[in-house]
């Protein structure tokens, strides 16, 4: 399930919380964002702190919040999916669409389906990607955020500002290893 970012924060020094990533984030679609607006949205939010992580999930029926120790994470990863089987759909959409008006002999509807479902195609690969986020417990137990583009919210997370959460990380990590 993909998530949209509601709220973002990456710093390499912290806030007064000691916050140092958040990231907010609730179910992608129409419906989630009306819930939204009537404070029943399911939310998912990890933070990285100095010397623990938190992973929250809640929704109308409850809420789940693990705190992770910063010495009982193995790891943390990030990603990048593009949705090639979307796009494929959609092109063969209209590719049987332009085979079918070509069997009609209506050259140009072909044409126009053909051109139509390559744009759409290479417009859904390269818009629709999505962006995975997640750190896994020494037990195996993973935490991760699958997250994509927020229109409504505009709020969007780069690669590169993953790659900087885990530098963070990485970083507090290191810490931790140099006062033991």
């Amino acid at each position: 399930m993909a998530l949209v970012v509601k709220k973002f924060f990456v710093s390499p020094t912290p806030r007064e919380d000691g916050v140092y990533v958040e990231i907010l984030a609730r179910e992608s679609g129409l419906f989630a964002w009306l819930f939204a607006l009537l404070k029943l949205d399911p939310n998912y939010c990890l933070r990285i702190l100095y010397d623990k992580v938190q992973y929250e999930s809640s929704s109308v029926f409850g809420f789940s919040k693990v705190i992770m120790p910063i010495h009982s994470i193995s790891s943390v990863s990030f990603g990048t999916v593009r949705p090639w089987k979307l796009a494929l759909f959609w092109f063969f959409v209209f590719a049987a669409g332009a085979y079918a008006a070509a069997h009609l002999e209506e050259m140009q509807w072909a044409l126009g389906l053909t051109v139509s479902g390559v744009v759409i195609a290479i417009l859904l690969f390269i818009l629709n990607r999505e962006l995975t986020i997640g750190v896994k417990e020494v037990t195996d137990t993973s935490y991760d955020m699958t997250l994509k583009r927020s229109i409504i919210e505009g709020q969007e997370i780069s690669e590169a500002k993953l790659e900087e959460i885990t530098q963070i990380f990485t970083a507090i990590l290191d810490a931790h290893k140099a006062h033991s």
